[in-house]
Formats: C-alpha cells, sequence, structure tokens
C-alpha cells in the first residue's frame, strides 16, 4: 500500500488511499495519516508511511498535497531517531513545485500558516550567533547580516521566495501569520541599500535571479511588492518594469529609485545608458537586443500602466502621476525614444507627453496596443514573457514568429542561465494551445530536439527537466518519427543518467501518442539491432510496456489467447526480437551481487519492466519463449541466474499451459525452486485456492475418489502442492487434539475423567492429550499422498515449505501412543508408511536428512533419538 501511495499513476494512489481509509476508519481518504501514530505498530508503519508520502508529494496537489504535508509535520517528533529532516523536505517541495504549492497555499490557511512559521524558524535558526552546523555545497546561499556572513540552504531561500511572492492578507489570516511575515521581510528583504536578500551569492553570482526577484515585485501583497522595489539591485530596476502585474505602489518605487540614482550622479544619461547596455541587460537574463528597442519597450510599458492607473484614479490622485510623469528617468526616456531614428512612422516615434495626452483622451484600454505592435519587427527578442503579452495584444493578423525560430537550443540555455524557467513554460503553452486550440499545424521537430538536447547537456537540470516531462509528450505528437524517436531511445540515454526522468518522459509519450504514432514506433523498435547502451534498452521496454495495454500482472492469470493490437505479439518474430531485447538487457546489467530481481516488497507489485514484457510474450507465445530462457541457462550467460527465477514465476503465472512433462522444462523447473525456494513461497499461482481447499478437504473427510484426485494433481502440479505442504501440518495439529464431535474412524483413547472443586461443587473434567485420540484415515491419506510427490522435489524444495513438520507430527503421535499409552496397536498401519517415506528422504538428501536427524523437537529429544528408538523403529 505504501507503494502504491507514491506510484506515479493516480489510480493506484487513489485506490491505495480508499483501502487505507477502510482499514484505519476515517470521513475521507487521507484521514488515516493521524490513526497511523495511534496504532499498536506504529513504530513500524510510521517509517514506512513518511518515507511513502514524501515520495506522494511530488504527484499530488491540492487537498491531498496539504494533508500529506500537515501529516508530516506532525510526524517529527515521532521520526527524531531516523533522521527525518521535514524543513529540508518541505522547502524542497516547494522548490520542486512552486506552482502547485503556491495554488495550495492560497486554498489552505493552515498549510500556508505552517509553511511561513517553518521556513522563519529555519531562517531564524540558520542567521543565528555562533551557529556550528551551516550548510555547505553547491547549493549553499551566502548571505550578509549586519556585516556578518551567514550560510542558507538554496532550497530554504527559494521557498522563502515563493511563500512571499503568494501571500495576500484575507478573511483567513492570522495575526500570528501576518507578524511572521512582516518578521520575514526584516529579515531579508527591507531597506533600500544592500538588503539581506540583495546580498545573496552562491558560487559567486547572484543567489536570487532576475526571474525570482520579478515574482516578489509582482507579488500579490503591495507591501512585500514595494519592499522587493526597494531591495532590488539597480541592474534589475529596468527590468522590473517590464513585467505585467505591478502594482502602483511598486512601479512609483522603482521609478523614483531610478529618478534619485540620476539625482545622485553629475551625468544622468550616462548612467541610464549604462543601466541599458549590452552587458547591463545580459545580468536580466533574456537575449540581446539593441539598446533603441529596449527604451521603446520601457517606454510603452510604463505609458501602458500609466493609462491603467489613471483610469482608476480619482481627481485627487492624478498629482501623483503627473510627478512620475516629471521624474528624471521618464523624462529621459521619452526624450531618448522621440528623438532617436527608427524605421517607422513619425506615430511611433510620438514624445511621451503626446502619448499621455492621447490616451486621456481615449477609451480605456489594458495595454498601450499600439507601442507593442510597433516593436513586432525590431532585431529583439527581450523576454518570452514579453512576447506573450505582444501576441495577446496584437491584432490576428499580425505575424507570429515560429517555434523553432523563437526557441532556439541557444535560447533555452539562456533561460536556464538566469534561472528564466517559468517564461520557457509560459512559451511552450502559447505554442502548444496554437496546435491543440487553434488547431495550426506546427512543426515541433526543431523544437523538441533543441529541448531534448538542451536537457541532455545541461547536467540534467532539474527546472528544465520539469519543462521537457511536461512539454515534449505533448508537442512531439505532432511530429513523431524516426528521428524523434532515435533522440529519446538512443542518444538522450547515451548523453545523460537520470534514468528516473527518462522514464518519466517515455511515459509521458505513451499517453499523449496518437495510436498510429505508438504502433510506427513499436514497428520501428523492432528495427534496431544496433542498441548497445543498457539505459537504451530499458527506455525501450518501458515503452513497449506502457503501450501494451496490460493493465495488471493479474491479467496474466487468464491463460486465454485474446487477440491483441500489441505489435510485440503479432507474430512469433517479433516475441523473440523483444525477447531479445530483454536478455540483452540482462546481460549489461547483470553483475555477480545484482540479479536484477524484485524486492520482497515488489514480488506481487511493482515488477520490473523486463518482467512484466516477458509475460506479455509469454502469454501469447508461451513456447519460444521458454525456449529463449532455457537456452540462455545453457549458455551460462551472466544472466541464467536470474533466467531460473524468470522460468519458475512463468509456471506459476501459467502452471496449465506450461510443458511440465517435458523432462528439460521439469529439470530446470526443480532446479529453479531449489534456488528460490522462499521467494516462491510468497508469490501467487491461479491454482492456490484451488489446492488448498483439496489439501484442507483432504485432512478432513478423505476418501478414494479425493485422493485419487489428489495423487494426480501431485504429480501434474508438483510445485504449487509442496508449496501447501503447511495446510497439511496445521490439520494433523489439530486432529491431534481429539475436539472433533464426532468419532467416526477414531483410534485411540482417551484418560479417565478427572474430578475437579469449583466452589461447591464436584465436576467431572475430560483431559484431552494431544495424540492419544486421531483419525487414521486422515493420517494415512496424507502419507499416501506425499509418497505420490516426487521425491527430488519433496525433500529439496519441501524442506523450506514445511515438510519437516509435518514428518515430526507422526513422530509426536507415534511418541505418545508408544511411550505415553504403552501399545503400539493403534499406529501399526502408519509406521510402516512412514518408515518407507523416511527412507526415501535419506535416499534423496542425505545432507538434510543428516542436518534433520540432528534436530531437536521440543518436550520429545532429538530426531534421531526418536528414529533409532521403539518410537520410529530404525535398525540404523
Amino acid at each position: 500500500l505504501m507503494s502504491d501511495i507514491s506510484d506515479e499513476r493516480v489510480t493506484r494512489r487513489v485506490c491505495s488511499r480508499r483501502v487505507l481509509q477502510e482499514a484505519f476508519g476515517g470521513e475521507n481518504d487521507t484521514l488515516w495519516l493521524s490513526q497511523v501514530i495511534n496504532d499498536k505498530h506504529s513504530a513500524v508503519f510510521v517509517p514506512l508511511v513518511v518515507r511513502a508520502v514524501s515520495r506522494a508529494c511530488a504527484y499530488e496537489r491540492g487537498g491531498v498535497l496539504s494533508t500529506y504535508v500537515l501529516a508530516l509535520s506532525k510526524y517529527r517528533e515521532f521520526m527524531k531517531a531516523n533522521d527525518f529532516d521535514f524543513v529540508s523536505s518541505l522547502c524542497e517541495l516547494i522548490n520542486i513545485r512552486p506552482h502547485v504549492f503556491a495554488e495550495a497555499l492560497e486554498r489552505f490557511p493552515e498549510l500556508r500558516r505552517l509553511c511561513i512559521a517553518e521556513v522563519k524558524h529555519a531562517i531564524e535558526d540558520a542567521i543565528a550567533p555562533n551557529k556550528a552546523d551551516a550548510p555547505n555545497g553547491s547549493t549553499a546561499v551566502t548571505i550578509l547580516v549586519n556585516s556578518q556572513e551567514y550560510m542558507l540552504p538554496g532550497n530554504l531561500l527559494g521557498a522563502f521566495i515563493v511563500i512571499m511572492s503568494n501571500w495576500q492578507k484575507c478573511e483567513t489570516t492570522e495575526e500570528s501569520e501576518e507578524n511572521n511575515i512582516v518578521a520575514l521581510l526584516k529579515q531579508l528583504v527591507t531597506g533600500e541599500k544592500d538588503s539581506v536578500l540583495s546580498t545573496a551569492m552562491r558560487n559567486g553570482k547572484r543567489a536570487v535571479s532576475v526571474g525570482e526577484w520579478v515574482l516578489l515585485a509582482t507579488a500579490n501583497s503591495d507591501i512585500i511588492a514595494k519592499q522587493a522595489a526597494l531591495s532590488v539591485p539597480d541592474i534589475f530596476l529596468p527590468r522590473l518594469l517590464l513585467c505585467c502585474g505591478m502594482s502602483k505602489t511598486s512601479l512609483v518605487t522603482m521609478i523614483e529609485r531610478l529618478s534619485k540614482l540620476g539625482e545622485s550622479v553629475s551625468d544622468p544619461s550616462k548612467l541610464y545608458n549604462e543601466l541599458l547596455s549590452t552587458s547591463a541587460v545580459s545580468e536580466w537574463g533574456l537575449q540581446k537586443g539593441n539598446r533603441i528597442a529596449i527604451k521603446k519597450r520601457l517606454h510603452g510599458r510604463i505609458a501602458s500602466y500609466l493609462r491603467i492607473f489613471s483610469n482608476a484614479m480619482t481627481d485627487g490622485e492624478q498629482d501623483e502621476l503627473n510627478t512620475i510623469e516629471r521624474c528624471a528617468f521618464v523624462t529621459w526616456l521619452a526624450s531618448e525614444v522621440s528623438t532617436a531614428t527608427v524605421k517607422k512612422s513619425d506615430s511611433t516615434t510620438r514624445c511621451f507627453d503626446e502619448i499621455m495626452n492621447s490616451l486621456n483622451s481615449s477609451t480605456p484600454k489594458s495595454l498601450d496596443e499600439e507601442s507593442f505592435i510597433d516593436l513586432e519587427d525590431e532585431e529583439i527578442d527581450l523576454s518570452i514573457d514579453e512576447r506573450m503579452v505582444i501576441d495577446t495584444c496584437a491584432s490576428e493578423g499580425q505575424t507570429r514568429r515560429l517555434a523553432d525560430s523563437i526557441l532556439t537550443e541557444d535560447f533555452i540555455k539562456s533561460t536556464l542561465t538566469a534561472g528564466e524557467c517559468d517564461l520557457l513554460d509560459k512559451s511552450l503553452e502559447q505554442i502548444k494551445n496554437d496546435a491543440f486550440l487553434r488547431k495550426i499545424e506546427v512543426d515541433t521537430s526543431a523544437l523538441v530536439t533543441a529541448l531534448m538536447n538542451s536537457y541532455a547537456s545541461s547536467n540534467c537540470d532539474h527546472s528544465l527537466a520539469r519543462v521537457v516531462l511536461k512539454f515534449v509528450p505533448q508537442l512531439s505528437q505532432f511530429s513523431c518519427d524516426d528521428t524523434l524517436w532515435q533522440a529519446i531511445f538512443i542518444s538522450m540515454a547515451e548523453k545523460s543518467t537520470d534514468e528516473q526522468y527518462l522514464l518519466s518522459l517515455v511515459s509521458g509519450c505513451v499517453t499523449h501518442w496518437s495510436e498510429q504514432g505508438l504502433t510506427a514506433c513499436k514497428k520501428w523498435i523492432l528495427t534496431q539491432n544496433d542498441l548497445k547502451n543498457a539505459l537504451s534498452m530499458r527506455l525501450v521496454i518501458r515503452f513497449l510496456v506502457a503501450s501494451s495495454e496490460q493493465e495488471s500482472i493479474d491479467c496474466f492469470h487468464s491463460c486465454d489467447k485474446v487477440e491483441s493490437n500489441f505489435v510485440c505479439v503479432q507474430s512469433k518474430e517479433n516475441a523473440e526480437f523483444a525477447m531479445k531485447i530483454v536478455l540483452q538487457y540482462l546481460e549489461l546489467e547483470m553483475t555477480s551481487d545484482k540479479l536484477l530481481l524484485p524486492t520482497c516488497n515488489e514480488e506481487r507489485n511493482n515488477l520490473p519492466d523486463w518482467l512484466i514484457l516477458t509475460f506479455i510474450l509469454a502469454k501469447s507465445h508461451q513456447q519460444c519463449i521458454v525456449a529463449m530462457i532455457m537456452g540462455t541457462i545453457d549458455s551460462n550467460s551472466s544472466c541464467a541466474p536470474t533466467m531460473y527465477y524468470v522460468l519458475l514465476r512463468l509456471y506459476l503465472t501459467f502452471p496449465t499451459t506450461l510443458q511440465w512433462d517435458d523432462s528439460k522444462v521439469r529439470h530446470y523447473l526443480i532446479e529453479a525452486s531449489k534456488c528460490h525456494a522462499k521467494t516462491s513461497l510468497r508469490l501467487r499461482c491461479p491454482l492456490d485456492s484451488q489446492i488448498v481447499e483439496m489439501l484442507h478437504n483432504l485432512g478432513t473427510s478423505p476418501h478414494t475418489r479425493l485422493l485419487q484426485y489428489a495423487t494426480d494433481c501431485s504429480k501434474n502440479h508438483s510445485l504449487i502442492v509442496i508449496r501447501h505442504i503447511p495446510v497439511l501440518h496445521e490439520r494433523l495439529m489439530s486432529d491431534g487434539l481429539g475436539q472433533e464431535y464426532t468419532t467416526t474412524g477414531r483410534v485411540g483413547t482417551r484418560p479417565p475423567a478427572a474430578l475437579a472443586q469449583i466452589g461447591d461443587r464436584v465436576v467431572k473434567v475430560s483431559i484431552l492429550r494431544w495424540g492419544f485420540s486421531y483419525n487414521e484415515s486422515i493420517w494415512s491419506s496424507v502419507l499416501d499422498f506425499m509418497a505420490a510427490l516426487p521425491a527430488e522435489l519433496l525433500f529439496t524444495y519441501g524442506i523450506d515449505t514445511g515438510v519437516l513438520l509435518v514428518l515430526e507430527d507422526y513422530l509426536k503421535l507415534f511418541y505418545a501412543h508408544v511411550m505415553e499409552l504403552g501399545s503400539d496397536e493403534c499406529i501399526s498401519q502408519l509406521r510402516p508408511k512412514y518408515v518407507t517415506l523416511v527412507k526415501s528422504f535419506r535416499a534423496c538428501n542425505s545432507v538434510e536428512f543428516q542436518n534433520w536427524s540432528q534436530s531437536n523437537i521440543a518436550g520429545f529429544g532429538t530426531v534421531q533419538t526418536l528414529l533409532l528408538s521403539k518410537v520410529g523403529t530404525f535398525d540404523s
């Protein structure tokens, strides 16, 4: 269940939560989390729950995510001995899924209060004086607080920025929550010069990227936005003016800061030009562009904001706008735009005052459309975010740039360097919408290739990986060809070592590609003879399994051959080729101490992809797959030990169709059962319930027909029958108690009744001694049944399944009659059969027989003593 809780598939997660709800109770499927701590097995459950729920947070959202995080916070005291760092895990989750957490923080006040309090306490602890255990590593951030240097974990700083940029005072805001926000502001943001946040450095570079400053400057709270505008480094001020959605307070604060900068120097024009120079713009994380275009963009954006704020202001507030118009920076910018030589009409170069006059008399609009449209043909691509605004506001006839010309590989790398993955996400979303909603045919092959190459060369950058996982499966369906397949299954596997991301990418492609695309890809795979990389083979195997429409491992138990659309089973040749991929993958991955077998928790669920594919192939082409497996064993390949396990599992999965009568198959199955005896006991077989019922009936009311059926079953399905020998042991022990109401078929005697004093009364008490009375037909039938089983299996494989317990049951019975009752008359029919069976044991497996004979049976003595005495009547 804990494995399913953190599974990638939402159906498994939902079903497992419902099962836990039924087990622990509660009104919904997450209340079980609060019940686990109170359970008597909590010491075992809680560590498993913490690991599974921590992984599940990477997939859940909304109310389930909130409940999981709150539950993990309550487990902290319980998990101190296990070194569970809740705050570190929380901050990492917020950094990995900022948009999901932003939505959850807005909807769930309790989660929001928890995150704010935890981040606040973590920062206070990090900047505490004389802190010994400062974080280190490439992600650690250095900050200056009162000229004193401190170290912060990189995830903690990122979580702080996400929380602050999304916080907003509302009806559910408590006073303590607001106080914590104010304290955070004072700790890291507040200050016009050298604020703590602006001093943050990571590996000699600014730790707070321009994208994160944009988030803070456009925060939901005016107070936070204003403080960010006051704290942002001077070089980023013009870039922040290009943002959409800023508050009036934040805009005014930044323009006033730029004006004060100009007033503090003798040559303001030189200072402003330096802020817009090529080297300065490179710090913005945007592609390079000419200075005139940047000034025009700033000019149009400020005009748009002034129009918006002008329409929302009363007459008494217009003075503030007039002040902004007369600021040094705005005046300089308007002059630069009006005097610059551009390749546009005179309307494009009108001065700032003329724009404002025309805007005041025009119909209110949300943005300065003309200014944006005029900028379309400039040789600059400042921001994908801004391109989105332009595309939204421009007329439908305006020419858009092609996806592959905007999003080049170099540009993707530049967004990574500047931490602008959100902008890359928005642009890809626009391209996807063009393809889906407007039904525009978009050639995305170059874009998909650029994304994957950038990911492979970025040392598996997690920010880009999220973008790749989100968009490559969706965009690649428009260009599903051999070039794409080569890139995903071969090129990416050779360049990247991030296996989990690539497996998730393949799973996403299966979800989004059309049926025709999936079929074409599978046919292409079946032509690839040059797969040399183990990761390539694993990706191929994952793709084949995910696209096979095999919903559950339990479906394999249905042995009816149904017509399948799965390419790999449509012909024997295809099945053999797919099985060769599995065998080659195992040979490459196999080492002396790694058999690639499922762990104890995965033997029923979460099977490895290669094993599932083997089952799928064997269901339709069992004979050739079994032949290939035995051929691998014969060749003494490095994966031969694993093939024994595979063969055993195939037999347990398809017991009625696998050729047990074939001597070679039977030999290998016997060897496999010896190698994996204990493992096989945990596996399921479709005949299990039928055989258990048969053995139970054999030990209850045996008759000739039932015994004959059991004997036939023991010959045809010996391996499966021997797995359930413990059923016979339980039945014999129960019969020996003599508690049955019927005396039919029972032999032996009972001790005489004893008198017992209970209060004022004297009552007769019947004392039952184990073995004094037993059902002879049951005990005799069990011996006949075991004698029919192959000795080479019964005394090898059966050693681990419980056959020794059954043999000891008979010794206990003989001891009761011979040593305690003083007569062997009642066991005269059983003892010869037992002696024959034990001699067969000694002849078949002398080593195990010797070990067993030296063992001790509690209360009876050693096995050897019992066998050589008149109890067992062995001569030697």
